[in-house]
């Protein structure tokens, strides 16, 4: 192969991954949207914590903060922080913290879904905050994951998010 047919391949690989970099936060949004509602809708990881009467699932690579408590769940991967907000006094179906995000105005929603099966009722939310990290929600009745990411992982975080909150189990 010539040096110059060499040089036109480097070339359309460079633009292939740029273009393919290239994509949007509404396109990143929505496949994690996508991704956080098969999660709620295979509803299918195992408890593998407890706190504090609260049982739930912890995915590989996360950590769980030693000040947790039932009510504030603090979990940590590599430098991302994760915050879990636990209301018992909310059931599965409760829609308050949903509610309190559309009541908020100063918050600016690229995309947000909801999902509903049986009595369970959950959302998520990706919300710009104007430099280079989005807010990402999930929730599922009485209790609602928040973390700052970077665009690029909206899917992967939306997902684990949502297996953990769908996980969530008290004790009665």
């Amino acid at each position: 192969m010539s040096r110059e047919w060499k040089w036109i391949i480097l070339v359309m690989l460079s633009v292939l991954l740029l273009v393919g970099c290239g994509k949007t936060l509404d396109e990143r949004a929505a496949a994690g949207i996508r991704a956080a509602q098969l999660a709620f809708q295979s509803n299918d990881e195992n408890v593998t914590e407890e706190i504090e009467g609260v049982k739930l699932y912890k995915p590989a690579g996360f950590s769980l903060s030693e000040n947790s408590d039932a009510q504030n769940i603090i979990f940590t991967k590599q430098d991302e922080t994760y915050i879990l907000f636990n209301n018992p006094n909310e059931k599965k179906d409760s829609k308050l913290f949903y509610e309190l995000l559309l009541a908020d105005q100063a918050k600016e929603i690229v995309k947000q879904a909801t999902f509903e099966e049986e009595d369970v009722f959950g959302f998520v939310a990706v919300i710009a905050t104007g430099n280079d990290r989005v807010e990402l929600i999930a929730s599922v009745g009485g209790a609602k994951m928040t973390t700052m990411a970077k665009p690029k992982n909206i899917e992967e975080d939306l997902t684990r998010m949502m297996e953990i909150v769908r996980s969530i189990k008290r004790d009665s």
